[in-house]
């Protein structure tokens, strides 16, 4: 339990509007930078000694964020599962903003310490968003290039054709922009080059990790692998062992990093040997690969938390 912090508020999201809980009260606050500022200037406190609890809501968050940090209060962005399970836990069943609120308070009260971090700087939320959109557009891009192969009109094919080219065109666009923001950040510009001394880490997977994946070089190796979603979750109760999969996790990343292990499998020595060990002990080709995908991101974690190029006795 939490006992850091002399004051809890926990503040519940919406895309007009917040609820903040403070003491035993519920203030509803306009979704803006001046209502927000004002209602902070309207209750002075020891903010270094404060806890602000509220959750990831895909964004809609980030301006609360902003104003509260910038004021120097200690902000902590809670995962909606963990909040969800406090919230069973605690054995409550109605859901309003302000009973999430005064929740998200009591969670604040309960989080481990170890779990509240510094947030990433602006400009690694900003390279994050970007991250977000490139993701987007890919996956629009796959959509339409699997409609391309089923189409037979002829229009339709211009139409789809039309379409990728802009895609690709704002592809292009968006990672320019994300090598911008990388290349003005010391810190971020080196880890990025840091990632692609490995082998199997080209470009695209090292663009991915440094804007999706912040946590990198912070968290221990448990935890990146469970953040990711590539560390296998043991399936047992009583006699019955089912089969340890891995789910959960960051699936973009995932997806990318997936790619990375092949490039890795064929063109690195030390993740080859794993994967053909592997292999030779009757592993399915798909485990292994995950096993591989496993190992390249705990060096990696270890690698910018060391700062060191990748070597093969790491």
């Amino acid at each position: 339990m939490s006992a850091i912090f002399e004051n809890y508020w926990g503040v519940d999201i919406s895309k007009f509007w917040l609820d903040i809980a403070l003491d035993n009260q519920v203030f509803r606050v306009n979704q803006s930078e001046i209502a927000i500022e004002e209602f902070l200037s309207q209750h002075s406190i020891n903010v270094c000694n404060t806890l602000v609890t509220l959750e990831s809501t895909g964004g809609y968050e980030q301006l609360a964020v902003e104003c509260f940090s910038k004021k120097g209060f200690k902000v902590h962005i809670a995962h909606p599962t963990k909040v969800k399970s406090f919230a069973r836990a605690k054995g409550s069943l109605a859901k309003t903003d302000i009973i999430d609120a005064r929740l998200l308070k009591e969670y604040g009260r309960f989080v481990d310490p170890s779990e509240i971090r510094d947030l990433p700087s602006k400009t690694a939320r900003e390279l994050n968003s970007l991250g977000a959109r490139l993701a987007q557009l890919k996956e629009m891009h796959h959509q339409e290039s699997c409609r391309l192969g089923t189409a037979r009109e002829q229009f339709t094919k211009r139409s789809i054709d039309t379409l990728l080219n802009a895609i690709k065109a704002e592809i292009k666009e968006i990672e320019k922009e994300m090598l911008k923001s990388i290349n003005s950040a010391e810190e971020l510009k080196s880890k990025y080059n840091l990632l692609q001394t490995m082998n199997g880490v080209g470009p695209t997977l090292a663009l991915t990790l440094v804007s999706s994946v912040p946590e990198l070089g912070v968290v221990n190796k448990k935890e990146i692998a469970a953040l990711i979603g590539v560390a296998p979750i043991t399936n047992q109760s009583g006699q019955r062992i089912g089969r340890a999969s891995t789910r959960y996790g960051r699936n973009g990343v995932r997806k990318i990093l997936y790619m990375g292990a092949l490039a890795a499998c064929r063109h690195n020595k030390k993740f080859k040997e794993i994967y053909m060990k592997l292999i030779a002990a009757g592993k399915p080709k798909k485990v292994a690969i995950v096993a591989v995908m496993r190992k390249m991101l705990v060096i990696l974690n270890a690698m910018i938390m060391k700062k060191t190029a990748f070597t093969v006795d790491i």
